[in-house]
């Protein structure tokens, strides 16, 4: 038993001597490429067209893709298919990934993605609840509305009521690791993806679909997490996607 005796972390000494391998610790093969995403620059949008001339002759560059060069699924979602990994018509938030761009170095990778021309005529952005709410966008197909009895007639004989509003600012851990992937391809055509990720079996299934083949034909491997606090559950599979 552990309770009341101060023993330390399993991996403590690795964690503070800095001898902790994460992904990006794990040795390269020399070849190996490196992926970085043109961004939206707006909050929301419609995506008119794109000039990646420039992203393409840019040093080291070996591939630009957008989604109409992905051979299968262009979806990075946990479960309901509304999260393309690359934007197709529209764009739903600053930072959304509408290219990739693959190069020798991450720098290069990097530099190349700053210089595509990416056309979108915004369109004004959804910021709050209330906002929300007045404008009926929701996620999937409505509200979940979980009910027993009649929660209306009691109220309405209830001999004291209470009703307001409350607004709580939501908080997100700070990760000692960001979201990392590395993808090595086996000379059988499988492929062993390292990822920082809380749900293995989930990036496991999405790059099998990907890339069109079974999830036996994926392995996934997490060694540790530099920090997870649940925004490694399913944000890690658009880069191992990509």
């Amino acid at each position: 038993m552990s309770v009341a005796k101060p023993l330390p972390h399993d991996a403590a000494r690795l964690h503070v001597t800095g001898a902790a391998r994460y992904v990006d610790d794990i040795p390269t093969p020399a070849t190996t490429l490196h992926i970085a995403f043109g961004l939206s620059t707006v909050a929301a949008g419609t995506l008119n067209g794109m000039d990646l001339r420039d992203v393409a002759a840019a040093p080291g560059v070996v591939a630009v893709l957008t989604a109409a060069d992905l051979p299968f699924d262009n979806d990075v979602s946990p479960s309901n298919h509304d999260e393309p990994l690359l934007a197709t018509d529209a764009v739903h938030y600053a930072g959304q990934p509408v290219f990739m761009v693959i190069a020798t170095t991450h720098l290069a990778a990097r530099h190349a993605a700053r210089l595509g021309a990416v056309d979108i005529t915004p369109t004004t952005p959804i910021l709050t609840i209330e906002e929300a709410l007045a404008a009926d966008a929701r996620f999937e197909d409505g509200p979940r509305i979980y009910q027993k009895g009649d929660a209306t007639a009691a109220l309405a004989t209830a001999p004291q009521t209470l009703s307001g509003t409350i607004n709580i600012g939501g908080q997100e851990h700070f990760y000692l690791e960001g979201q990392a992937a590395l993808a090595l391809p086996q000379d059988n055509g499988d492929m062993v993806v390292h990822s920082s990720t809380q749900h293995p079996t989930e990036i496991q299934h999405k790059v099998a679909v990907a890339l069109g083949t079974p999830m036996h034909a994926v392995r996934v491997e997490t060694r540790r997490m530099g920090g997870g606090f649940g925004g490694k559950e399913s944000q890690g599979n658009a880069l191992a996607v990509a």
